[in-house]
C-alpha cells in the first residue's frame, strides 16, 4: 500500500537527477582526503549502488519498505566494501557525502517559498535521515560480522576472543 507524502515531488527530482548527484558524489569521494582509500578501481560497483539507491529513492524511503529490506541491501554492501579493504571510517564517510550531496541538490534545486514547500523538505528529510540511519546500522553490522570472521581465520581466534573485541552477544543477536 503507497502512502501518498508531500515530499514525493522532491523524491522524484533526487530520482530524475541520480546521475548528476551521483557525479558529484564521486568526484567528492575522488578529491577527499577522508575517503583516499576509494580509487577508480571501486567506481563501477560504488556508483552502480549509488545510481541504484539514488534512482529508486522513492522506494528505499517509503513508509511501505521494512527493515528487512534495508537489512539485506546493506548487509550484503558492508561485507562487499570489507573484502574491497575500504576501512569502515570512509564507507561511512562516503555515506554522509552522499546524503549532503543529495541534500544540498534538492535545497539548491527546488523552491521553498511556502510553507507547505518547506514542509516537503522537512518530510523528505526525515524520512531520508531514517533511511539512512538504518541502512548505516546494518552496514556497519555486516561489516564488523566480516571483520570478526576474518581475525578469526588470521590468527585462528575463537568465537570467545573475537568477542572481547567486538561484542557481538549485545542486544542486536539476541
Amino acid at each position: 500500500m503507497h502512502h501518498l507524502v508531500i515530499s514525493d515531488k522532491l523524491v522524484k527530482l533526487i530520482e530524475s537527477n541520480a546521475d548528476t548527484i551521483v557525479k558529484r558524489w564521486i568526484d567528492r569521494l575522488l578529491s577527499d582526503p577522508t575517503t583516499s582509500t576509494f580509487s577508480k578501481h571501486h567506481l563501477d560497483y560504488i556508483t552502480n549502488k549509488a545510481n541504484q539507491l539514488l534512482k529508486n529513492l522513492g522506494q528505499w524511503i517509503s513508509y511501505d519498505t521494512t527493515v528487512e529490506d534495508i537489512k539485506k541491501r546493506y548487509t550484503e554492501e558492508g561485507i562487499d566494501l570489507f573484502k574491497m579493504g575500504i576501512p569502515l571510517c570512509e564507507v561511512l564517510r562516503s555515506m554522509f557525502v552522499l546524503r549532503r550531496i543529495m541534500w544540498l541538490f534538492v535545497v539548491n534545486e527546488s523552491l521553498t517559498d511556502s510553507v507547505l514547500e518547506l514542509q516537503q523538505l522537512k518530510e523528505l528529510s526525515d524520512r531520508v535521515i531514517l533511511f539512512f540511519d538504518r541502512a548505516q546500522y546494518y552496514f556497519i553490522k555486516s561489516y564488523m560480522d566480516a571483520m570478526e570472521k576474518k581475525m578469526q581465520k588470521l590468527w585462528k581466534l575463537s568465537k570467545n576472543d573475537t568477542e572481547n573485541i567486538f561484542f557481538t552477544e549485545t542486544f542486536y543477536n539476541k
